[in-house]
């Protein structure tokens, strides 16, 4: 250590189940990412497999695993507190994902798909053991009506 200086804390990341009482935080991450429309999402909406990172009240990610097909599922819902550090939503996510990938698992799913335009999520992915497919992915552009 470096006279003069203190060691900062170290604060653990915990993983919670998703519940109700979490639902506002869901909100307040989406709304600090701009997501629109977050008021509709509501705990009917949600997937019934989701979790929440925390550190102490905090919260730091949340993501959700959305059954489809029968034998597979989408993650869902992914996001992060963006008034963290990049490292603390590193891990806050990995501990998200890696906890839907073993729901998945019990589940005896034979595949998780996800969507990312994101060079950086696509390299994290990768270290998961996703990787890209080659498939097309079609889209309709909505137009806003407000």
């Amino acid at each position: 250590m470096v006279p003069g200086h203190s060691q900062l804390p170290s604060l653990s990341v915990n993983l919670y189940n998703f519940k109700f009482k979490h639902l506002i935080y869901l909100h307040d991450m989406l709304n600090k990412n701009k997501y629109l429309n977050t008021s509709k999402i509501e705990m009917v909406t949600l997937p019934k497999i989701g979790y929440i990172a925390m550190i102490g009240d905090q919260p730091i990610a949340a993501g959700f695993l959305r059954r489809l097909e029968p034998c597979y599922a989408q993650i869902d819902t992914l996001t992060s507190n963006p008034y963290f550090g990049s490292q603390a939503r590193h891990e806050a996510v990995k501990l998200v994902v890696d906890a839907l990938i073993q729901e998945a698992k019990a589940l005896k799913l034979k595949g998780i798909i996800s969507h990312t335009m994101d060079n950086g999520i696509l390299m994290r992915a990768a270290d998961l053991g996703f990787h890209v497919v080659p498939e097309t992915i079609i889209a309709l552009p909505l137009e806003s009506n407000e």
